[in-house]
């Protein structure tokens, strides 16, 4: 009879310790809300431009100066531009801005032709923007730093969206 009582015992000990467990298969808290259908991961119902205003959509005029500003913003300091580096340069890199947009509409048809006077553009841009920076490695900076400005604008948009981005 004791070794039952002690077995019994034995049992109710290992049931408690064993309850007082924290479960690590629960989660915490109320479940949460399944995705919606513009959260996906697959990316139904986007155009291939991916993050940014869904198809149909247009930008709001207070969205695209917000952007505009910090585009500006982001352009001057990493090219640590001084006030009269910045009066020649923004000129240029408005002209050359313009251009692409124009080579965009008007050779959308044929891919060759598009990359050839898209690359065009950037060596006149390149060339244009020499006298302004001065040095060979700041005009490949700034060459460089529309491309980061829009990679960081991307993580951004995903970021803020809930989708997991690459650095």
């Amino acid at each position: 009879m004791k070794k039952i009582i002690y077995f019994l015992l034995m049992g109710m000990i290992i049931h408690a310790s064993v309850m007082a467990q924290p479960n690590t298969d629960r989660r915490q808290g109320p479940p949460p809300p399944p995705p919606r259908e513009d959260e996906r991961g697959d990316h139904r119902g986007r155009d291939h431009r991916g993050p940014g205003p869904r198809k149909g959509e247009k930008m709001r005029p207070e969205q695209r100066e917000k952007i505009e500003m910090f585009k500006i913003q982001f352009i001057t300091k990493n090219l640590e531009l001084s006030s009269r580096e910045a009066e020649g340069f923004w000129p240029v890199h408005e002209a050359h801005k313009k251009a692409m947009q124009e080579i965009i509409k008007t050779k959308m048809s044929d891919e060759i032709l598009l990359q050839e006077a898209m690359l065009n553009a950037r060596k006149k841009y390149k060339a244009d923007l020499l006298p302004v920076l001065k040095t060979e490695e700041r005009v490949n900076k700034a060459l460089r730093v529309e491309r980061d400005f829009l990679h960081k604008m991307r993580n951004e948009v995903s970021k803020r969206r809930g989708w997991e981005h690459k650095e």
